[in-house]
Order: C-alpha cells, then structure tokens, then sequence
C-alpha cells in the first residue's frame, strides 16, 4: 500500500517512457526547467500557492508540467504548469530538496512563437479568469493568429470566431473586452479593471470616453469614495456632459447631481439644463442656491362657521345620544329589537348597533326618524323637540322636513321625496293648500312621505328684466 507521501511521478519515471509523435514523458532535473515570457498569467498568491503545496506534499505530483525545448540542448520551457513549478520549487528550497531534484514533464516538440503562445492559452483553458485576464488571451491569441496567418497559415473564417471558440465565449464577449482592454487609458482604472474591481458593463462605458473624461471619472471616484458601478458611471457620464455653464460663477453647474438624483426615475434620467428656467424651481427642493424663489402664496382660508363648534357635534356626544333616543323611541312602540328590525325591513343584528354602539348611515337615519314621526335633527341630538322647528319663509334647514301625513300650513314649492316601489325618490311638488301637484300642474299617483320647503324664486322684476 502506497505511504502518505506516495509520488505519482516517482512511480511514473519507473515505466517505460511512453513515446509518440506529439509528446514524450521525461525526467528533468528542475534546473533545467524555465518558466516562459510568454506566459502572462498572473502567479498564485500566498494562500494559494500554499495549497498547492499542501496537495503536492499530500499526494504528490499528480499532473506532470508540460514543457518544450529551449533550444540548447539543455534547458526547456513551461507550456503549463507554472504554478505547480513555483509550489515545487517552494517545497524543494523549505522542506525536502533531495526529494524534488527532478520532476516528471511532458515534452512537446519545438515550435514557433505564435503556435507556443497559443498553446499557453490553451493549457490555461480551465482557469477561472477575470475579464481583464480574458481580454488579455483574446489579444495575444488575435495577435499569434494574425502573424501565423500572414505567415501563409491557412486559418479560414474570422480571427475573432477563432478565437471566441479557443476561449470557449461568444464573439460579442471577444469584442467586449477587447474593446475595453484598447479603451481605457488611465493607469489608475486599469489596475482596477485588473482587480476585477470594475463591472464589464461599466468597464466598456469607460472605454468609450476620451482620456481627459477617464481622469475626471477617476478624480469624481476617489474623491467621493465610490465603487465602479454600472450607475455611479452613468451617473458621472450624464452630469459630466450636462452640467452647463452657470451665469453666476462662470463655472460647469455646481447643482448638477442634486438635479441627477432628484429626476432619476426607474433608472431613466428626465431631467436637463438650468434651475433657473424651470417652472417648478420655487417648490423643487434640488432647486440651486442661486435661483430666487418666489414664496409660495398662503391661500386664504374662508372663516370657520360658528356652528362647526358646536359641542353637540363632537362624534364622542352624537353616538351615546343617538343610541340613547333610538332605543327610547323603540321602547315606546312596545316592540323588541327583532320585531321592530323586522318591520322596519332591517336586520336585527344592523338594528342592533343603533342603540348600542354607532350611527349608521344618513340614509338608514332618515328612515328612522320617518318611522320614529320625528326629526333627524332629534336623533342626532341637535334638539330636544320631537318635530321640526318652525322655520322662516324661504329658509332652508338639513333634515328640516315633516313626517307622516302631515302637510304644509302654506301653499308653496317643496322639495320632498316620494315613495316609489319601495324606494324613496326624490322630488319637486307644489302644495297648494289643499293637495301636491307636479310642475306640470299633475296631480302625483304616489304619496309624499317628506317634504321641505324652497326659497321663494326671484321674478323677473327682481332679476332686472324688463317687459314691453
């Protein structure tokens, strides 16, 4: 059984070495091996590189470096495995160097410059990269295949599908990052494009501003302490070319993000130019300091009617007096609360909250108050007489009506209402001492059940006509 420290590579060099046209596995004395300037993928850091220790010193090599021939007969060039060299090297300058003298590689043969850069890249397929590290691969890769094909290679179809297939992305994603890694142009947001700390969308907005408005987004980010967001570009990319010259300072706007955050809708910007030519400036609060607004004129608040501060009014009194007076007028009837509901046409349950514990609505009311033979001004507690207070000539008065069968003293115009299959209609009639009629001089075929009398209609004298 193996031991802790088995190394498959030890294991390996005891085989046969397995021979074919492409490749050969060979001992090489770790000297001897280089790593490759073409090679642009960034080496492990501290932790990682400890864990790759870690794996090896555990279980050994268990995928041999690739390498190529350097050319001198001696020495030989990384293809992969630069990382996995750098974690041997470590544990051979630390641990055990006797261990590490050789290491197992597989050897390919010589090749050109751009067919080496390409199987850099290749080998490196399952790394996981950042945008950058890709648009890194889609250039040297686009730069080997233009060189390889102007060499007389026949490479058909486009360089970019070509290279979209070896980096396993779409040709949009190629021409994105490529676009980028060619556009930005100030060092400070390229190092942060590097550190995958600036978002691909973001990161191609950048790419497609000049270099004098990159310094500004980098000056705008630093001071303000924010992150390469989509919307925080965006945002320095609209107030960057809106911001217009202010009159009062000779200056771009001062104001032009409290105008950019107040008109942003649903990530949609609506707003645009100066404070000073919109109509809302006097209430806007992203108004600038240097508009003058004019105050806001106070509407004029009508006077309060005496009545309204009736204490009778207050809800707290009108409840209790309402509940009380219903319940006081049921009992007089003899009936209870269910056979008074029911011919009322009510249910007992709705009937109920009446004299317990609220008012129902206006409607329900003034059919109580018809079926009581008082007034609603009784119910709701605005006086102590059962009937309708007699009333000036042409006065009107809320609820001011006479029930039942009774009938005005005086002929006159009256507002009442009807009965009409069950349901109360309102109505114009005329009374003229004896009986209603209609405007039209009809008698009605229905009777009234209330009524209140209307204010005299001025004549033509009193409107200023004049007769011939």
């Amino acid at each position: 059984m193996a031991g802790k420290n088995f190394d498959i590579s030890k294991f390996a060099a005891t085989l046969k070495p397995v021979r074919t046209e492409s490749d050969t596995m060979m001992e090489i004395p770790i000297e001897y091996i280089r790593d490759n300037p073409l090679n642009f993928y960034p080496a492990p850091d501290p932790q990682a590189l400890r864990a790759l220790m870690d794996s090896i010193r555990a279980n050994g090599l268990l995928e041999p470096p690739t390498v190529v021939p350097n050319g001198d007969g001696q020495t030989y060039r990384l293809i992969s495995g630069h990382s996995r060299m750098a974690a041997i090297k470590a544990l051979r300058e630390t641990e055990t160097p006797e261990q590490w003298g050789t290491v197992l590689c597989r050897v390919l043969p010589s090749m050109t410059a751009d067919q080496e850069q390409a199987a850099v890249i290749e080998a490196n397929r399952q790394r996981v990269k950042s945008p950058a590290l890709l648009a890194e691969e889609a250039a040297q890769l686009t730069k080997a295949y233009i060189k390889r094909r102007e060499a007389g290679e026949d490479l058909p179809g486009r360089i970019r599908d070509r290279v979209a297939e070896v980096l396993r992305v779409n040709a949009t994603k190629v021409a994105n990052v490529t676009a980028i890694k060619n556009g930005l142009k100030v060092p400070g947001i390229i190092e942060r494009w590097k550190r995958d700390e600036i978002p691909e969308a973001a990161a191609l907005m950048i790419a497609r501003m000049d270099i004098d408005e990159q310094y500004r987004l980098l000056d705008w980010m630093i001071d303000k302490g924010l992150c390469y967001t989509i919307s925080e570009v965006r945002k320095f990319d609209i107030c960057y070319h809106s911001a217009s010259k202010c009159d009062k300072t000779g200056k771009p706007c001062e104001n032009i993000e409290r105008i950019y955050d107040h008109d942003l809708h649903h990530g949609e910007w609506s707003g645009a130019g100066c404070c000073k030519n919109c109509l809302k400036k006097d209430t806007c609060p992203a108004a600038c300091r240097f508009v003058e607004k004019q105050p806001a004129p106070v509407p004029e608040m009508p006077p309060l009617n005496p009545a309204a501060k009736d204490p009778r009014l207050d809800y707290k009194v009108m409840v209790p007096t309402f509940c009380q007076r219903v319940r006081e007028l049921r009992e007089q009837t003899g009936m209870s609360r269910k056979e008074f509901a029911q011919s009322i046409g009510e249910f007992p349950g709705t009937y109920s909250a009446c004299e317990n514990n609220s008012m129902c609505g206006s409607e329900k009311i003034a059919k109580l108050a018809l079926c009581f033979g008082v007034s609603t001004d009784y119910l709701y507690g605005l006086t102590d007489d059962l009937t309708p207070p007699q009333l000036p000539e042409g006065q009107l008065m809320i609820a001011g009506w006479m029930p039942g069968s009774t009938t005005p003293a005086e002929p006159g115009s009256f507002a009442v209402y009807v009965e009409l299959e069950n349901k109360l209609v309102p109505q114009f009639f005329n009374w003229t001492g004896s009986r209603w009629e209609m405007r039209t001089g009809t008698v009605p075929q229905v009777p009234v059940a209330w009524w209140m009398r209307l204010p005299p209609f001025p004549n033509a004298e009193q409107k200023g006509v004049k007769h011939d």
